[in-house]
């Protein structure tokens, strides 16, 4: 399309747009002129355009272009010149734009018009196209019909040779039945199968269904020739026929189904068990519990018969010989379980573990001998194959026995029940060992007991095992606390100290192994039981025999010093003038001390046994010495300076009793206390507990305050008072009485003091003092006496 009628009007367009921009450039002019001459005279602000005023007045207009009489006119008609020129310039430029713009719009309408053109081609091309498909369409029509048609006479021609083979197959088969070719008949057979089933949608027609009626009959006197030859082969379960023929026969069994081949396998082992069922069910002398062994016996024969005779017929991977087991296992439980039931009343215990231990045997033989292969650890696979299951011969027949073992349990029961009473009159003393021989007998038996039971049982039988373990146990720490020496004795014998250090390692090593033995017992037990096991109660049980196997040995080593004690108690301390060197009777002490601290080191074993008799001793010992003080009155002063010096050397001698050496039991009990204490200085350096100072330093100090306010004069009354208080800050009337009676003051020379007590701690009037003091006086006495 052409663009040139259209130049004409663009010029005259162009006229007309210069022609109104010179109109308005005239008024832009004045009013660049204005803002020219504004910034000439240095104005701030411009004025708004006067030239667009309604109220326009020229003079004024005029006025402001030329402010004074020096403006030059000439500066401002140049500027006016060129602002003329800029705006023609501007509208040549705009009429030129207006023209492109005409010449683009021509170019869409161009445009437009060739896109319809070039759809209309696109139209008249398809259409041709469809023309041309329908022509070649009707051309070919009649190939493709005879293409269809040679492809429904193949598959017709392929379906009429199966059913030609089908029919053959079966003629054929019917030969090789006649010729037992059982390994042919068998590939045949899987042939015909196949073929059945392809012409299984086809039983509408007549003829195919005819042959269809003959594969099934076919296969019913498949397997009926197949039993009949076994039949014949195995007569009374012995082979008689050629291995080869039965091994084909089996080849075709298997293609017979699953089925048929579980049906042969258990005809087989039937066969193979009639005789067992036939001689150890009609015979009970040997189908009772001691002849158990025969019967595994017997099933070890058969498989070594199998295994050189049978094994050959049936394919390995049959694992005939293992299902042979299984139902072997199967009717022995069943024979085992109705002689259970019938001998219930009269089963003899011992013949009854004896049948679960050889059927606990012959279980784990037969486990081991069809156990899966284990996998290699050096394969790389391996990780990925899961553990082995389980045997299933695990107790397979020895389940059976489970309810009887409470029989067992019993005989157990009553078997301890024995040996607990034999412990109880037993003499151990003499005995070398560090424990009682006793306690090591009876956790032998458990250990064995427990052994036999875990292969018996894990689960409810094995349980009340364990509640019978604890039942004895308990019964056990009952014998040996009730060997103890008993307390009311006024002497002891070394045995009797013996067997009470033997005492306290028994029940030591017996609550150790007890705990011991719940941990052997939680691993065994099945796993639904194990809350249920709990030896909590029997170890605190024998906890609570030590402590009082230590508190007799304590009584014991007591007594020893009694007649030191005594020799004490028999000294005038009243009248002594004098101090000299420790009495004669510390050195006493000592020795009975040092000699049964000696033996009692020799046969204790665990050191925190013997810090807790040191403790309790010495507690013990320092409470009967501060009572045999108090009747050791009157106490002089001289004499209580003598007791403090012989306190001293108590305390010395049991601080060095921790540190003596058994050894010397036999060669120092007669030594003074000062050798005493530099032999056993040489022989340990270790320091005695801080437990044990603690306890000795309590004792001693309420002995030496008791001593201290006996050695002060009760005149004047105020120097034995302040003593007392200051020593017995929580003392009272009746403590303060008694240490005055210790002084063997009389009832006139302790009244003056105890006034002077009273007053000193601010007590009542002394007319209901003197009363009180005259009761506390006449039951002084008795008090003391108690004291003791």
């Amino acid at each position: 399309m052409s663009t040139r009628p259209r130049s004409r009007p663009a010029s005259a367009g162009r006229d007309r747009v210069r022609a109104a921009v010179t109109a308005s450039g005239v008024v832009s002019a004045l009013s660049d002129r204005d803002r020219t001459l504004d910034e000439s005279t240095g104005e701030d602000e411009a004025e708004p355009d006067a030239l667009n005023s309604a109220t326009f007045d020229p003079v004024h207009y005029l006025a402001m272009i030329f402010p004074t009489k020096a403006a030059r006119a000439d500066k401002a008609l140049v500027r006016v010149k060129e602002r003329l020129v800029q705006m023609d310039s501007d509208i040549d430029s705009l009429v030129r734009s207006q023209a492109g713009l005409h010449s683009k719009g021509s170019d869409f309408d161009e445009c437009n018009e060739s896109m319809m053109q070039l759809f209309d081609k696109i139209r008249r091309i398809r259409e041709k196209a469809a023309a041309s498909e329908q022509l070649v369409q009707d051309i070919t029509r009649e190939i493709t019909t005879l293409d269809q048609a040679k492809k429904n006479l193949m598959v017709s021609i392929a379906t009429i040779k199966k059913l030609q083979m089908l029919a053959s197959s079966l003629d054929y088969m019917k030969v090789l039945m006649a010729k037992k070719e059982y390994l042919d008949a068998a590939q045949l057979f899987e042939v015909i199968i196949k073929l059945s089933d392809y012409f299984d949608g086809f039983r509408n027609v007549a003829q195919i269904a005819v042959l269809l009626e003959r594969v099934v009959q076919l296969r019913i006197d498949f397997k009926r020739q197949i039993f009949s030859d076994f039949d014949a082969g195995f007569v009374g379960g012995i082979l008689r026929s050629v291995t080869r023929q039965l091994g084909d026969a089996c080849f075709a069994v298997q293609a017979l189904g699953p089925e048929v081949q579980f049906e042969l396998v258990n005809w087989y082992c039937d066969t193979q068990l009639k005789d067992y069922k036939a001689i150890f069910r009609q015979n009970p002398d040997i189908a009772s519990l001691d002849a158990v062994g025969r019967r595994y016996a017997w099933l070890k024969r058969l498989l070594k018969t199998h295994d050189e005779e049978h094994a050959a017929v049936f394919p390995e991977h049959w694992a005939v010989a293992e299902y042979l087991c299984e139902r072997f296992c199967a009717d022995t439980k069943k024979d085992i379980s109705d002689v259970l039931i019938q001998t219930e009343s009269s089963i003899d215990v011992k013949v009854m573990l004896g049948a679960i231990q050889q059927t606990i045997e012959f279980e784990g033989k037969v486990a081991g001998r069809f156990a899966p292969k284990a996998y290699d650890e050096d394969d790389d696979d391996s990780y990925d194959n899961p553990p082995p299951m389980p045997s299933k011969f695990k107790a397979i027949i020895s389940c059976c026995f489970e309810p009887y073992l409470r029989l067992y349990i019993e005989s157990e029961d009553r078997n301890l029940a024995t040996m607990i009473e034999s412990y109880k009159t037993s003499s151990e003393a003499e005995e070398e060992e560090a424990i009682l021989v006793s306690s090591t007998d009876l956790f032998l038996f458990y250990r064995q007991t427990l052994v036999q039971c875990s292969k018996l049982s894990t689960n409810k039988p094995f349980l009340d095992l364990c509640r019978l373990f604890a039942k004895w146990l308990k019964a056990y720490a009952e014998v040996i606390a009730a060997k103890l020496p008993k307390d009311d004795k006024k002497s002891y014998t070394e045995d009797e100290m013996k067997m009470a250090c033997l005492i306290i390692n028994t029940a030591d090593y017996c609550s150790q192994t007890a705990a011991q033995l719940e941990e052997k017992l939680i691993e065994k037990i099945d796993e639904r039981y194990k809350s249920s096991v709990s030896f909590t109660n029997e170890i605190d049980a024998f906890v609570n025999v030590t402590g009082l196997a230590i508190k007799s040995l304590s009584v014991i080593v007591e007594m020893s010093a009694d007649p030191a004690l005594t020799v004490m108690m028999k000294r005038p301390w009243g009248t002594m003038d004098s101090v000299g060197d420790q009495s004669e009777y510390v050195t006493l002490i000592a020795n009975a001390i040092n000699h049964s601290v000696a033996l009692i080191k020799r046969y204790v074993t665990t050191q925190k046994y013997l810090r807790t008799f040191f403790d309790k001793f010495s507690e013990a010992f320092l409470t009967r010495f501060y009572a045999c003080m108090y009747r050791c009155r009157p106490i002089s002063e001289v004499g209580a300076e003598q007791l403090l010096l012989d306190t001293h050397a108590l305390k010395t001698v049991l601080i060095q009793m921790t540190q003596i050496a058994s050894s010397s039991a036999a060669g120092t009990h007669d030594l003074s206390p000062t050798l005493m204490m530099a032999t056993s200085a040489t022989e340990s350096k270790t320091p005695p507990p801080a437990a044990f100072l603690k306890i000795l330093g309590r004792g001693v100090l309420k002995i030496e305050q008791v001593l201290k306010v006996v050695l002060r004069a009760h005149e004047p009354p105020a120097g034995i008072v302040e003593t007392f208080v200051l020593l017995f800050p929580e003392g009272d009337v009746n403590a303060f009485q008694k240490i005055l009676e210790l002084k063997g003051l009389k009832r006139a020379e302790q009244l003056p003091v105890i006034e002077a007590y009273q007053q000193r701690i601010g007590t009542a009037t002394t007319e209901p003092a003197k009363e009180s003091i005259g009761a506390k006086f006449k039951l002084g006495k008795y008090m003391t006496t108690k004291w003791s």
